[in-house]
């Protein structure tokens, strides 16, 4: 066997037994094995079997398909045994393919013989079948898969055989549980060259594929078929459908409760550290916390008491300067894939407490952090406690916005509120936990409600009978949630639940609310606001007597989410004609976005606050910035802005360059090299 003619009669006597090429198989598989391993792993399980084993492994090596390592002590397939069972095994499917058998290529990597009993098995396991009609359809697949010729039958081609059955006899209920979940192979190319062109990487590849199959696995298994009726025909939209059924959307949590807290994993995440005190405090704490609740929800964590924090950290590693704080904002948001919707938002509570020098400190590095990223992942929100400390903050908050940067202001500090306008609501009388967690990315179309009559007891009665339907949708929502918490997939929240409080806070977004107003009552615009305002006070009072009912907390809210532009598209065909010009075009009305002009009109100025007082899930204004306002009456702009309301975000509309880094005002290319690689700063509207 080592010379130049190879003894062929020993190579295939050595071939001619399955355990012998089960062991072939198993090195191709696994790679290096030692003696022991490459046993077990190929079923000589037993003592009395060790004999017959070290036979095969001499002949194998005898005749150079395998090889052992001294040094190791592990064996492996030679680069001819290699080749020898490549051979073999193309061989062995050539002889099965003209034996005039059914033979399938399985999930498993095997080509087994055809047995229509597996079908039968299967209808009964996995969709509930009754047992007769289990009988039927697997007979009539079996009659179909007999008939073909020259197919490579695969275990999703009989699949497709036995739901297409299913189809034609109209058992849909059964389909639904043995369909499966995936993506065509031209929707797995396109996605390839769409994250290509985009700003993601191979993490936003695979996600966008796990969303696919969460979304298919969501519609088919997860929401009821009244639910999904109306989501598919408009009436409401569930938003983020690769992660509703599996993760929560958004979780606000105190950054002082890492002072008295160890956050922990359990069997998850073995590789990272456990070592803290749990007394103590650190950077490196902290952003393993953070990084994990990114990991844990599908939009937005809210950090409160972030300066407070900080000073908590100066008593025990010393003075902070800008380098520190910025590599904590950097290491922080590192694991978000740039393509999904996941950002990190950072409380800052604007009192006499806390130290004006660090807050200088903290804008100084969050100035860098934006300076040296093209789109940042992080939000500053304001708490405004007391007024007079913040007009010293003014120019650094410029500054900030100048740069693209993203600022909301909040007056009602004991209301805290989200960067995407959702509000942590709770009771009086509620034991508040440090991390409150929040489901949304459901929302309700208004508009198509007042298509079919705009009289207000008429418009009421609808909205009761949608949101009855939409509870139930958030009652299954955190049903599921819970479930995956206790098996420990949603782990952060089980293993920390003295941290993370399952009494969630659900949210509906009420879209279209001033297009249902204005369709109602034309031409009012007062009337049109107070029926906006009753009408959000009514939906709040339904979701709190279902709420009160069932043992949970649902508010209304407005919001931006992507149900705006859906609704309309799947509405304009049948919109009366006297109502299209009522609307903007681009889709239904989420959060207004004002400009500087009109902060002067009182009447509007009235209307958005009256707004935010009587929304309790949340409501708030976006003003965007002209850019071509002179830089040095900026100042007086915001603090003019921030006095008249009392949630408001403030930004200018920007793009960022990726050859250069300039970041300008929106355009097509960048002004500075010329280039096309640019990408939009804002995109919250």
């Amino acid at each position: 066997m080592y010379g130049d003619v190879i003894d062929f009669e020993t190579l295939y006597s050595a071939l001619g037994s399955n355990e012998r090429l089960n062991i072939l198989n198993e090195l191709n598989k696994s790679g290096p094995l030692s003696y022991t391993q490459l046993k077990n792993n190929c079923g000589f399980v037993k003592k009395r079997e060790s004999g017959r084993f070290a036979y095969h492994l001499r002949l194998l090596t005898s005749v150079n398909l395998i090889t052992l390592n001294k040094n190791t002590k592990k064996y492996s397939l030679t680069p001819f045994g290699r080749t020898v069972l490549a051979a073999t095994n193309e061989l062995k499917e050539a002889a099965l393919q003209f034996s005039g058998k059914i033979y399938v290529r399985t999930s498993k990597h095997k080509i087994e013989e055809f047995d229509s009993n597996k079908i039968y098995q299967s209808l009964i396991r996995e969709a509930n079948v009754p047992r007769d009609l289990a009988s039927k359809i697997t007979a009539e697949a079996e009659a179909r898969i007999s008939k073909l010729e020259n197919v490579h039958l695969t275990a999703p081609l009989i699949r497709e055989f036995v739901n297409s059955i299913l189809v034609e006899k109209g058992l849909d209920e059964y389909r639904n549980k043995l369909t499966r979940l995936g993506l065509p192979v031209k929707d797995v190319t396109d996605k390839i060259v769409q994250v290509g062109l985009s700003e993601g990487n191979v993490r936003s590849l695979k996600n966008a594929a796990a969303d696919a199959v969460f979304t298919d696995y969501l519609l088919l298994t997860q929401v009821s078929s009244d639910v999904l009726d109306m989501h598919l025909s408009g009436e409401i939209s569930l938003v983020n459908t690769g992660c509703w059924g599996i993760m929560p959307d958004s979780v606000f949590f105190d950054a002082l409760a890492l002072n008295s807290f160890n956050i922990r994993f359990g069997l998850k995440d073995p590789h990272l550290p456990r070592e803290f005190n749990k007394e103590n405090v650190s950077f490196t704490k902290a952003v393993l916390s953070i990084n994990k609740m990114l990991e844990s929800v599908a939009n937005e964590v809210c950090i409160e008491n972030f300066i407070e924090f900080l000073q908590l950290i100066e008593k025990v590693e010393g003075e902070l300067n800008v380098k520190r704080i910025y590599e904590f904002f950097t290491n922080s948001v590192l694991g978000i894939n740039p393509l999904s919707s996941n950002f990190l938002t950072f409380h800052i509570n604007v009192k006499n407490e806390n130290r004006i020098e660090l807050l200088k400190t903290v804008f100084e590095a969050y100035s860098l952090y934006l300076q040296k990223t093209l789109k940042s992942r992080i939000k500053l929100i304001f708490n405004v406690f007391e007024k007079e400390n913040l007009s010293y903050m003014i120019p650094y908050i410029v500054d900030i916005i100048k740069k693209g940067g993203n600022v909301m202001f909040l007056k009602q500090p004991t209301k805290p509120i989200s960067y995407m306008g959702i509000r942590k609501n709770f009771g009086s009388n509620e034991i508040i936990s440090s991390g409150t967690i929040i489901l949304h990315s459901i929302s309700l179309n208004l508009p198509r409600l007042a298509y079919a009559g705009s009289e207000e007891t008429f418009l009421k009665s609808l909205i009761k009978i949608k949101l009855e339907k939409i509870f139930n949708a958030i009652e299954s929502r955190i049903n599921n949630l819970i479930d995956l918490m206790e098996k420990e997939i949603l782990y952060l929240y089980e293993y920390n639940n003295d941290l993370f409080s399952k009494n969630f806070l659900s949210i509906v977004n009420l879209v279209g609310l001033d297009e249902l107003t204005k369709i109602a009552i034309v031409g009012n615009e007062e009337e049109q606001n107070r029926l906006w305002i009753k009408l959000m006070e009514f939906s709040k009072r339904i979701l709190e007597e279902y709420g009160r009912e069932k043992g949970l907390r649902v508010l209304p809210a407005v919001y931006n989410d992507d149900s705006s532009k859906r609704f309309y598209e799947m509405d304009k065909e049948n919109i009366p004609r006297g109502i299209i010009e009522r609307i903007s075009g681009k889709g239904y009305s989420q959060v207004p976005v004002v400009n500087v002009k009109m902060m002067d009109d009182e009447k509007i100025v009235r209307m958005l606050q009256s707004r935010i007082e009587c929304t309790e899930g949340g409501y708030h204004v976006i003003i965007d910035l002209d850019m071509q306002e002179e830089n040095n009456s900026l100042e007086t702009i915001v603090e003019k802005i921030i006095s008249k309301l009392d949630i408001v975000k403030i930004r200018r509309n920007m793009i960022s360059c990726a050859t250069c880094g300039n970041k300008s005002i929106i355009q097509t290319k960048c002004p500075v090299c010329n280039s096309a690689r640019i990408t939009a700063l804002q995109t919250d509207n």
